[in-house]
């Protein structure tokens, strides 16, 4: 299941303070001319040459804002971007040495794209970016073992067990993930906005079962239509 927008919109003021805005990147010397180069620098402003990668959060790697509300078409759009201009056959002309830190570029922002295009994933991990020591204030949020989600993932085994699968019964598991998927979206954003990372943990996890679930109705094989 896809991360979608929803129609709720998370409250838009108290963020947390470190759980929005961009990190910023300290200045260092080209390894090519010896030339002052932002450590966020692909290239050289002096010389043009590959410079290695900075060690860059995943946001940063990727020139995101550090916040949770990240729209999928943006991160795409950049993702997209970073891979075009690190493309080997655009960079074949350059030294081993060159080619070899674009491959490491590269590397970088797979792991950056792969961890933050998960929504369940970029929670975690933004968690332990704006508190690594684990002091989370807030109240603790709705996790995966309450009822309703007892009730869907009993929903979604009864489907794989059931031949022939029953149209409507898919349709219904179908729309009750769906619908879970866009509540704890809700939820985890308006967690992070108002600073109560406490609910944090059980929410991402609630997400990640969700998803799972989500996958597994992908494997029902609905009914042949005559």
């Amino acid at each position: 299941m896809a991360e979608g927008s929803g129609g709720n919109k998370a409250p838009q003021n108290g963020a947390g303070q470190g759980v929005s805005g961009v990190v910023p990147g300290g200045m260092g010397d080209c390894w090519a001319c010896g030339k002052p180069v932002s450590g966020r620098a692909l290239f050289c402003h002096n010389c043009g040459s590959i410079q290695p990668p900075a060690d860059l959060d995943a946001f940063a790697r990727l020139n995101l804002e550090r916040r949770f509300d990240v729209e999928r078409a943006v991160l795409d759009r950049q993702h997209a971007g970073f891979t075009r201009i690190l493309d080997p056959e655009r960079l074949k002309s350059r030294g081993p040495q060159e080619r070899a830190l674009a491959d490491r570029h590269r590397q970088a922002v797979e792991q950056a794209y792969a961890t933050l295009r998960d929504p369940a994933a970029r929670a975690r991990y933004l968690l332990d970016l704006v508190r690594p020591d684990g002091d989370l204030p807030g109240t603790p949020g709705k996790g995966p073992e309450d009822a309703d989600m007892a009730d869907l993932a009993a929903q979604v085994a009864e489907l794989h067990a059931a031949n022939p699968v029953d149209e409507d019964q898919l349709e219904q598991a179908t729309l009750g993930v769906i619908g879970a998927i866009a509540g704890t979206l809700v939820d985890l954003s308006a967690a992070f906005h108002n600073d109560n990372l406490a609910a944090v943990p059980a929410l991402a996890e609630r997400l990640a079962l969700c998803q799972q679930l989500g996958e597994a109705l992908g494997a029902v094989t609905p009914p042949d239509v005559d």
